[in-house]
């Protein structure tokens, strides 16, 4: 995904989040840069980048856009048309929006931006081959409520076809943006951004990843996976708690035969569990956001073995960086296995047996 246009300004004075002057020549300029990754172009590359995004948020102002809705409005219409004429097989989209409106009584109010938005696309048949959205929650469960959300509205306008993208999450402390402020610079930051790469944060993206599985979302890209404050590496490029959190939920990937999990309460604690292709593993993953119960139980039902199952446990807490919390070895017909979890945590558990019978 190739977002074109600016991105964010904190900056007192904007040199580069205003309309572009000459909007024509901007989407031509779009066409060469898709050309230059693409197709080699001006000493260029092969990327085969598929999606290309137009701006970033441009209903924050003045830190993202400085022009009315209608600028931008006719920025989107010139350059999506113009892509789509000269890159017909490219899916075009955006616009990044980070204020989707609000929830009230089980439904979402659109923002004014975003309505316009969407009807203008709609009344003028512009190219929307794919909605762009970003959340940043205290709640990991959010993002998959404004999921279902954000996929009723597109529907509801006509774009069921339109994929809907978050391609920008991540834990928000006490939904509270301050510290990032001018006056919040100094211990607060440091605080909120502790919070962010550490044990809450990696409970909350464990947590947040799981409860995305059962949503009507087609990409979600967490922010960010470099050293920036909100990435999954310090300055010095040090894993941070985030990085051990994926790098469980890909041990889980590792076993894709989803299998049913229950036990979880939305906004506070997370499980999905998986078997692997050949039947002869399985992985449980459970994130602990916030419940306060110190001890779960992990019972297996109707396991594809017979004998016993060899288990490793792994953690990632205040304490523990993925590491290896315990092991053992348990009958299949018995599979329990309790674990100390104290909220914020993640657990990531394996099973394997080396007679499988059948799944």
């Amino acid at each position: 995904i190739y977002r074109l246009g600016e991105s964010i300004e904190h900056t007192t004075k904007k040199y580069h989040v205003h309309p572009p002057a000459d909007p024509e020549k901007w989407a031509a300029i779009c066409l060469g840069i898709i050309r230059h990754y693409n197709e080699g172009w001006a000493g260029g590359f092969h990327h085969d980048i598929r999606y290309w995004e137009i701006w970033n948020e441009p209903e924050n102002r003045p830190a993202m856009w400085t022009g009315s809705d209608e600028d931008f409005f006719s920025l989107y219409g010139r350059t999506s048309k113009a892509i789509k004429g000269r890159f017909p097989s490219l899916k075009v989209g955006g616009p990044a929006v980070g204020n989707t409106g609000e929830v009230v009584d089980g439904a979402l109010r659109p923002s004014p931006f975003l309505e316009r938005f969407l009807q203008r696309c709609r009344d003028r048949d512009l190219p929307l081959d794919f909605f762009s959205w970003h959340i940043y929650s205290d709640d990991p469960h959010a993002c998959a409520v404004l999921a279902r959300h954000v996929r009723d509205l597109l529907d509801r306008h006509g774009f069921s076809g339109t994929e809907s993208h978050l391609n920008e999450w991540n834990y928000l402390p006490g939904n509270d943006w301050r510290p990032m402020l001018l006056e919040g610079q100094g211990v607060a930051r440091e605080k909120f951004y502790e919070q962010i790469g550490g044990a809450p944060g990696a409970a909350f993206a464990a947590c947040a990843l799981i409860f995305l599985q059962d949503s009507p979302v087609d990409v979600a890209n967490y922010y960010m996976s470099d050293t920036n404050g909100f990435g999954l590496f310090s300055a010095h490029g040090v894993p941070r708690k985030t990085f051990h959190a994926f790098k469980a939920f890909k041990a889980l990937l590792e076993a894709p035969l989803r299998v049913e999990a229950s036990g979880g309460k939305p906004g506070q604690l997370a499980v999905c569990a998986g078997l692997s292709r050949d039947g002869s593993e399985a992985r449980v993953l459970v994130g602990n956001f916030s419940l306060p119960a110190e001890r779960v139980l992990i019972a297996v039902k109707n396991p594809p073995w017979n004998g016993l199952v060899s288990f490793e446990t792994f953690l990632v807490d205040a304490g523990f960086d993925l590491a290896k919390r315990s092991h053992g070895k348990v009958p299949a017909d018995a599979l329990r296995i309790s674990e100390d979890l104290p909220a914020p945590a993640v657990l990531l558990v394996k099973l394997r047996s080396e007679s499988v019978l059948s799944y």
